[in-house]
């Protein structure tokens, strides 16, 4: 099966694994999508508790594992277990760093992902380098470049300039200073983020795997615009880009699991942790 692709995601599940239940919705609406890329692209399954000497043989040691083949050569999976970090993951390892497209393409890719980022300008030079290697480090944004005078300035940027689409927050957002790959970095990954953040399965990887300081309000879903909430949405606009601010409950999926670990509990509501 490797020999057919070019590219190809690997899952090693276990049927009794609670994890790759989890993961298991989110897989199949990246495969979907990816189906739809130009050229397609693929991920796969496999039971590890079926092919014992399959996972033994790509060092399957956990549940759900992933590997990443590149004409047949492996590699680990490095992405997030959500479907827009899956699909990124994939196409960015699967081609270029950022796509040239028009007005359209941009607007498109715009209405259909959560995050899209744009550079406006020649595609040479020290900004578009920047661009590039910002771009080839990042796996959680869909980017694309373009030489259109009047698409960028439909958007309110010169060139060079980069603007940044989201679906939460203030969006399109215009890059500000000198276009370099460290400040770019340090953009998109504070810009990827709400800046109050309702705990999901989404934000697990840049909350914990980033090992940023967080602050979680625990309050009910049928507080969500009490006091409490008002003055962490105040403090997150303060301290934007220096901690992460979160709220929660404790009564459903991930929240739940979450109050659990932490060891808060509905009589505890409303608590700081």
């Amino acid at each position: 099966e490797l020999a057919k692709h070019d590219n190809l995601l690997v899952e090693f599940y276990a049927p009794w694994c609670g994890h790759c239940k989890n993961l298991a919705p989110e897989y199949v609406k990246a495969a979907a999508k990816l189906k739809e890329q130009n050229p397609p692209q693929f991920v796969a399954k496999v039971d590890a508790t079926e092919n014992k000497a399959l996972a033994e043989r790509f060092g399957v040691k956990g549940f759900p594992t992933l590997h990443f083949f590149k004409n047949g050569v492996q590699q680990d999976y490095t992405g997030g277990r959500t479907e827009p970090d899956i699909s990124n993951w994939i196409i960015k390892k699967s081609g270029p760093p950022s796509k040239e497209g028009n007005c359209a393409d941009i607007a498109n890719a715009a209405e259909n992902n959560k995050l899209v980022v744009a550079f406006f300008g020649e595609k040479s030079g020290e900004a578009f380098n920047a661009f590039q290697a910002a771009a080839g480090a990042n796996d959680k944004y869909q980017f694309f470049h373009s030489e259109e005078k009047e698409c960028a300035a439909s958007h309110g940027a010169q060139m060079p300039g980069l603007v940044l689409f989201r679906k939460f927050d203030e969006s399109p957002l215009l890059f500000k200073g000198d276009i370099n790959k460290d400040a770019l970095a340090e953009w998109l990954s504070a810009s990827s983020v709400p800046t109050l953040i309702e705990f999901s399965e989404d934000y697990i990887e840049p909350i914990f795997g980033n090992r940023k300081a967080a602050i979680f309000l625990f309050r009910s879903a049928s507080d969500s615009e009490g006091a409490l909430q008002t003055v962490m949405r105040e403090a997150a606009e303060k301290y934007k880009g220096e901690i992460l601010f979160c709220v929660s409950d404790v009564k459903d999926g991930i929240q739940k699991r979450l109050a659990e670990f932490i060891g808060v509990e509905d009589s505890n509501m409303p608590t700081l942790r």
